[in-house]
């Protein structure tokens, strides 16, 4: 990352991104606009766990090795040891470890079969069971001695490197992706964490921007997100069903705020540009560059922004989450929308 000596970010950031519940992101103005406001009061409060799953885990991957490889192997390594292919071989690999060091005293067959049972669902004899579960033991043993070791990296496959390695040559070999990511004499940031107040609704708000080139000579912004996807040809879908118009505005809004109340400058006075790299997570790892500054889109998401806000706003100053606003002020009655 190349710095302008003269302009540096002075926020102080107390709490970690995902740690910090007393804000709203863009996910969160998401989960009130889809499923309500107290789906949006259980997902601060802890109480849903949201989307989660192993195609997300390989979004957030395929970020830190391109966005920060200085920490990836912090959180990432490889195992040159058999690991579990099925979900239930790790969870029973996991449930057992667990198990001889929480309950040392009783016998290891008996753990084997608690194990099984925990992981899945049939009605084998104990018998059937505690050889299926030996089994599993024999073949999975260093990595339930790597469990116990309390190490807790992520563990990623050689498959999983060569994939990594794959992408990021096809972005360095890519006219476009190349410029946004690995620009000269410029500054920029990237996983960039901007805690910021909402305007017209003083909602206190937080953004976690993938990139952003700042380049002042010029007078210009570049917003770059990464998305992965497993149809890059197709990404038009991908943009309407997740409304990455909506996140890319929210982010314009953080980085305005930005720019008045850190470095005292006027955004307005910057042209902005936009863009999505697109990666595909199959096939031959294809790299799509997509200009995503469309005015009106935008402009559109600026309202839409704002009105969910106001309407949070409401249900925290109420403290009425269990239907909608209007539920409140119609007497139960709310229009179909």
């Amino acid at each position: 990352m190349v710095i302008n000596g003269d302009i540096m970010n002075k926020m102080i950031i107390d709490i970690d991104y995902y740690s910090d519940n007393t804000r709203i992101s863009n996910s969160a103005i998401g989960w009130f606009l889809n499923k309500g406001p107290q789906y949006l009061r259980d997902m601060l409060d802890n109480k849903e766990e949201g989307l989660s799953g192993k195609f997300l885990e390989l979004g957030t991957m395929i970020h830190e090795y391109i966005l920060q490889p200085e920490e990836f192997w912090k959180d990432y390594e490889i195992l040159d040891f058999d690991t579990p292919k099925a979900p239930q071989q790790k969870t029973f690999c996991e449930c057992y470890a667990n198990l001889l060091s929480t309950e040392p005293l009783e016998s290891v067959d008996t753990l084997k079969i608690k194990a099984y049972r925990s992981s899945y669902s049939n009605s084998k004899k104990d018998e059937v069971v505690l050889d299926d579960a030996t089994k599993l033991v024999d073949t999975y043993t260093n990595y339930i001695k790597y469990l116990r070791t309390k190490n807790f990296k992520n563990i990623i496959s050689f498959a999983d490197l060569n994939m990594l390695k794959n992408i990021k040559s096809n972005l360095e070999n890519h006219v476009a992706a190349k410029k946004l990511l690995w620009p000269e004499d410029v500054e920029s940031h990237n996983e960039f964490h901007i805690n910021w107040k909402h305007p017209s609704s003083g909602i206190d708000c937080k953004s976690l921007i993938d990139r952003v080139i700042l380049d002042h000579k010029n007078k210009v912004v570049t917003l770059i997100d990464l998305k992965t996807t497993s149809d890059a040809f197709n990404f038009k879908h991908s943009v309407e069903e997740y409304d990455y118009y909506r996140q890319l505005e929210f982010y314009f809004e953080a980085l305005d705020w930005y720019f008045t109340n850190e470095l005292g400058i006027d955004m307005s006075e910057y042209e902005k540009k936009a863009y999505i790299i697109a990666i595909q997570t199959n096939g031959n790892n294809q790299i799509r560059v997509f200009n995503m500054l469309n005015p009106e889109e935008l402009s559109k998401r600026s309202e839409v922004i704002s009105d969910a806000l106001k309407g949070i706003s409401y249900h925290i100053n109420s403290g009425n989450w269990e239907h909608t606003r209007e539920y409140y002020e119609n007497d139960g009655i709310e229009e179909l929308k």
